[in-house]
């Protein structure tokens, strides 16, 4: 899972991440945890005096910063509560509550009591595998993923606020993600199938309406965050392909007003904006892959070494190459 301050990405179709605090993280320690692929990872975060009584405010060095991700995201709070900002409202989670995000809907976590939340992670593309397998995808959840799957669904901002109606419905998420987690973690034969089993089992029992309740809730996004969402997903699957005058073209739109609107939500103009995209897309193939410097640059488009040379040291820091060999990819 890679993350930006605006845009978290899945590497992987799913993964399960786990908070805790409070009374169930250690001590005055906050938690993190997750599984997915093959990987898992565990670590804890000193919270110091921001621990009340068990509630902790997440600080801003954290970088827990209003985000949106390419992947949806259920989150369901097993004990305590956690405090969340979805858009312009916030709001309180409890115990046996929680939120169905889709991929254009900004969030954040703000605190939390006493709590353990659960994450599972869905890549957009094993979705649309459920929704493919299942013969009879009826019910909100259903109508949610299948909505927001569509072409048209590219500036939808909706989510499903879920709440249990009977401790009984807390206990049946509770065993149905630790089942999830147990397959992921022994990885036994035929574990993958069992564990798409269990998350088509998971939306059955938050749709039965006896233990839980589910609104949809869809939210006006402006002409001007739809036009924004529109350039950032040009240039973030074709970065090196636009600038002010190629996405003037493609959207009809005078170059001046695209520039507007790119510098209102990013800070900077358009080549620029362009210019950090193809920075950290060449960063990223740094990272992972085993690529040589050179290739990187050809692969983002820069034409001048030293120009790309200059302008990645200026965003990070560093020299590229000295860059790969600290954070580079390893057998």
């Amino acid at each position: 899972m890679l993350r930006k301050d605006h845009m978290r990405y899945l590497n992987a179709p799913f993964c399960i991440n786990v908070m805790s605090g409070g009374q169930y993280g250690k001590k005055r320690n906050i938690r993190f945890g997750g599984i997915g692929g093959e990987k898992r990872f565990v670590t804890g975060r000193d919270t110091s005096g921001d621990s009340i009584d068990g509630n902790m405010i997440f600080p801003d060095e954290w970088g827990i910063k209003m985000h949106q991700h390419d992947y949806y995201e259920f989150m369901y709070v097993l004990e305590g509560s956690v405090e969340q900002q979805i858009e312009n409202n916030t709001y309180l989670y409890k115990k046996g509550e929680g939120c169905f995000i889709n991929r254009n809907t900004k969030h954040c976590e703000i605190a939390g009591n006493d709590f353990f939340v659960v994450y599972l992670c869905l890549s957009k593309e094993y979705v649309g595998k459920i929704l493919g397998n299942v013969r009879k995808a009826s019910g909100t959840i259903y109508r949610f993923l299948t909505a927001n799957l569509t072409e048209t669904s590219t500036y939808k901002k909706d989510y499903l606020h879920v709440s249990a109606e009977a401790e009984a419905g807390v206990q049946n998420i509770f065993e149905l993600l630790e089942q999830m987690v147990k397959e992921l973690m022994e990885k036994s034969p035929g574990y993958l199938h069992i564990f798409h089993g269990l998350v088509e089992r998971l939306f059955f029992e938050l749709q039965d309406q006896e233990y839980h309740r589910i609104l949809y809730i869809t939210l006006a996004s402006t002409v001007e965050e739809q036009l924004f969402e529109q350039i950032k997903s040009l240039v973030e699957e074709n970065p090196g392909k636009y600038g002010r005058q190629g996405l003037s073209s493609e959207l009809n739109y005078s170059g001046d007003y695209l520039n507007r609107i790119v510098k209102k939500f990013t800070g900077y103009p358009i080549g620029r904006y362009c210019q950090k995209i193809l920075l950290h897309k060449a960063k990223r193939l740094l990272t992972e892959t085993d690529m040589s410097v050179a290739d990187v640059i050809e692969c983002v488009g820069f034409k001048n070494h030293t120009h790309f040379y200059g302008m990645f040291k200026d965003e990070f820091g560093i020299l590229p190459g000295e860059y790969k060999r600290v954070h580079g990819h390893r057998a």
